[in-house]
């Protein structure tokens, strides 16, 4: 692909607390005697998704008795003969935390840690993944060329430990870029279109909710696959349609040619009968072929429908849960006229996806998000960071560098607006 160069003049530049211990009261005739139990601790919240780990950190307790733990240490009711002994002989005071065991010490961990554990994951509730030494370098080097850009913070997907983990959920490969993108578009929105604000929720995402991004592209490439399928189902029930329909006007074009064969006075009474039988059963396969044809319409309608429904759902799960409008279809990354095309596509203020695509492929093969304001914007690379700009033009002129550097082998984009 041709070097694409900027277009437009640059400017310058609480973890939860341990589970509390319950005091257990053992009764006696002359005393008592107040332990407190180890605290009760809460194995880590399976994923719907996933199954848990077989050999998870956190232990769980066994199963619960009916009774309550104090009462599983109340002594039985003495009879009055027995109480006169016991006066002379006191019971042994019975401590329950020796009975028990050593108290443990509950886990302190987050409620992203304990997913990411049920998930076999590494916990990273707390701090940002560090970029890697060349994603830095390669921002360092572009914002040399646009001094009015500014890096707000790296995101860097493949240098984030999650997604070096063996065993990745299919879909997430090849990195997370469009549950990212998805999440950021949606802060950005819930933040009333402040770019501030937006910022610092995404940024809420990325260090403490990777393990989330990782199970929203795995759940959004699940449901691509099933609209896809669907539809190619339904492109074979269109095909078969046609055949039937073409199959049905061959025999209503023999029906004719019988039709025709018995106005000759010179048939024979067994030519005749013969037509007349071959006429019978042609009308009968139409009839059917027919009311079968029309009922295989119905449902490819149907189909139709509904397949439209699950995709304007899926585009809007992938734009944070909010509608889209297809501001632009696929056109041509080609020298400057790229970031004129990106220019007027991205004159409304809002979020915009910006899908890039190879040659030869029919779906995207990267996302990068946009957000344009009327003042300072940003622009979200989940493979470099999330950027600042001090205007469109320049917004646009960081897009066209990410191209021209990053993604060369990308031959056409498409724009969709949020918000």
């Amino acid at each position: 692909m041709k070097s694409i160069k900027a277009a437009f003049s640059r400017t310058p530049k609480t973890t939860p607390p341990a589970a509390p211990k319950v005091p257990s009261t053992v009764s006696s005739s002359s005393s008592s005697t107040s332990t407190k139990p180890p605290a009760q601790m809460k194995p880590p919240a399976a994923s719907s998704s996933s199954p848990p780990p077989s050999a998870s950190p956190v232990p769980r307790p066994s199963t619960p008795d009916k009774t309550s733990q104090g009462d599983a240490f109340k002594p039985s009711m003495s009879s009055p003969a027995s109480s006169s002994s016991s006066s002379s002989s006191p019971r042994p005071n019975i401590n329950a935390h020796e009975l028990q065991g050593p108290q443990l010490q509950a886990p302190q961990l987050s409620e992203s840690e304990i997913q990411d554990l049920a998930l076999g994951r590494t916990p990273g509730k707390g701090k940002a993944a560090a970029p890697r030494p060349e994603i830095q370098q390669v921002c360092e080097e572009m914002k040399q060329e646009l001094p009015g850009a500014e890096v707000l913070r790296y995101t860097d997907q493949g240098g984030h430990p999650m997604l070096k983990k063996p065993g990745l959920p299919s879909g997430t490969d090849a990195g997370v870029c469009s549950a990212m993108t998805s999440e950021w578009i949606r802060t950005g929105i819930e933040a009333g279109g402040d770019p501030k604000k937006g910022s610092q929720a995404f940024g809420k995402v990325t260090d403490h909710q990777f393990g989330g991004l990782i199970d929203k592209q795995h759940a959004e490439s699940l449901q691509g696959d099933a609209i896809r399928r669907k539809n190619n189902a339904n492109i074979d029930s269109i095909s078969k349609l046609q055949d039937d329909i073409a199959a049905l006007k061959l025999k209503q074009a023999q029906r004719g040619a019988i039709n025709e064969k018995l106005t000759d006075p010179d048939l024979s009474p067994d030519e005749r009968q013969s037509l007349l039988a071959q006429r019978k059963a042609l009308n009968h396969e139409i009839k059917a072929g027919s009311a079968q044809a029309k009922q295989d319409s119905e449902a490819i309608t149907q189909t139709h429908h509904e397949l439209q429904a699950q995709t304007d759902a899926f585009r809007a799960g992938r734009g944070g849960g909010y509608p889209g409008v297809r501001v632009q279809d696929y056109e041509p990354i080609q020298g400057d006229s790229f970031a004129q095309k990106l220019f007027d596509g991205t004159k409304e203020n809002g979020h915009y996806r910006m899908g890039l695509r190879k040659p030869g492929e029919a779906a995207e093969g990267h996302v990068i998000g946009l957000h344009k304001t009327d003042g300072e914007s940003r622009l979200m690379d989940a493979n470099t960071a999330e950027w600042k700009t001090n205007n469109h033009k320049d917004l646009v002129n960081l897009t066209a560098e990410h191209i021209d550097r990053l993604y060369p082998g990308y031959e056409s984009f498409d724009l969709t607006r949020y918000g």
